[in-house]
């Protein structure tokens, strides 16, 4: 672990950009990319802290990697760097799907684009791959954990398509699970630790809430309703940004009626094919929204940071927790289940994403190069992405 006091913000915040821009698909891919690029290429903090953080955020409602990364800039160098992470992290994907919201209409009759994100899709299931392999190389160590390990593999392959609430149950009871039979060996050693936890936060996220509740009934013009929907997602959602999509649809293109079911799945189609988090999404519908407005690049900006506003402020709610509790035995044993049961939840996202792949052997040999480049950490991230866009024009 490289001394934290050392580190360069601006260094480290490259960095943050670069998963930014390699960053496709779902959590379970960017977990790929923070394992390959904070941990073992730039090592600013462990496998274990990474699964713990995974398994943390997996808990509470939010983009559950753009909490994770950035709980990793508070833990190199505090809350504004925090803040500076989330904002690198997730500023280019907010801006680009504002952007293609703006110009959906030009953009939409455009058929050049689509060779690039012919073979991203594959790139994405390899970085899920090399999420479950790398994460189950450091959690796994016991027979104990590999228990744990198959049997959360097995029910999330069962029930996880069966409701959101699924994925947060299994991680609660695989941490319990570990407090339960370490329970002897945490009542040997007593650790004495003061916390006070930040509750002015979670005052906060829940009194905007009510704030934002109050505003709907009083004034309903669209501005007030696009705010209040879109923070109303974000701490609701337990599960990223695949988990909210269903969600929209219910409530901007049925009930509400702000944009057309055509014009919200061509833009998720889009979504799909940009880097960084997936939340990036509600800046597409928010600008779409407000298309020919005027102000459809603001609305953009307003809808995406209000997704992402809950979900970051309970960052600075869970970080300090987990930074003073996490050496208690009984803590330690708790979030030592919720990262085994996480590896297991990632690898079978894996399982999972290559079923959902599209039967073609190039995508099965991108996919199968792409993990062996991840693991041999010689090739950087972005340019395995970058030479699977060339591929799709060549091919």
């Amino acid at each position: 672990m490289i001394d934290k006091k050392n580190i360069s913000w601006k260094s480290f915040l490259f960095d943050v950009l670069m998963c930014s821009l390699s960053s496709f698909g779902g959590p379970e891919a960017h977990y790929g990319v923070f394992s390959s690029h904070m941990v073992k290429k730039k090592n600013y903090l462990t496998e274990e802290e990474l699964s713990e953080m995974i398994g943390l955020y997996a808990l509470v409602p939010g983009p559950s990697s753009t909490q994770t990364i950035t709980a990793i800039g508070y833990y190199v160098g505090g809350p504004i760097l925090a803040i500076l992470t989330f904002l690198v992290w997730a500023l280019p994907a907010i801006l680009t799907m504002s952007l293609i919201g703006v110009f959906f209409t030009v953009i939409d009759g455009d058929i050049g684009f689509k060779p690039v994100i012919e073979y991203l899709p594959a790139v994405a299931v390899a970085f899920i791959i090399y999420a479950a392999i790398s994460l189950s190389r450091k959690v796994i160590k016991t027979k104990v954990d590999i228990i744990l390990f198959i049997v959360m593999l097995i029910l999330s392959l069962l029930l996880v398509r069966y409701s959101m609430w699924v994925v947060p149950v299994l991680l609660f009871f695989g941490g319990f699970g570990y407090v339960l039979f370490y329970r002897k060996s945490n009542y040997q050693e007593k650790v004495r630790t003061v916390f006070k936890p930040k509750w002015i936060i979670l005052i906060l996220v829940i009194g905007i809430a009510l704030l934002n509740e109050g505003l709907r009934i009083i004034f309903s013009n669209d501005w007030v309703m696009l705010y209040s929907s879109f923070y109303r997602y974000g701490y609701s959602v337990i599960g990223g940004g695949q988990i909210v999509i269903p969600l929209m649809i219910q409530d901007l293109v049925q009930s509400q009626t702000l944009i057309s079911l055509n014009d919200f799945l061509s833009g998720y189609a889009i979504d799909q094919a940009i880097p960084g988090p997936l939340f990036s999404f509600a800046g597409f519908v928010s600008a779409r929204t407000f298309a020919g407005s005027g102000y459809s690049l603001l609305a953009g900006l307003v809808g995406a940071f209000s997704i992402f506003l809950p979900g970051i402020l309970l960052v600075f709610f869970i970080f300090p927790l987990w930074h003073k509790t996490r050496d208690i035995p009984s803590v330690k044993s708790f979030l030592r289940g919720v990262g085994v049961t996480a590896a297991g939840l990632i690898a079978m996202t894996a399982i999972t994403s290559v079923y959902s792949l599209e039967v073609d052997w190039i995508r099965y040999l991108v996919v199968a190069v792409s993990v062996l480049l991840l693991l041999s950490r010689k090739i950087p991230a972005p340019l395995i992405v970058i030479v699977a866009a060339i591929l799709g024009f060549l091919i």
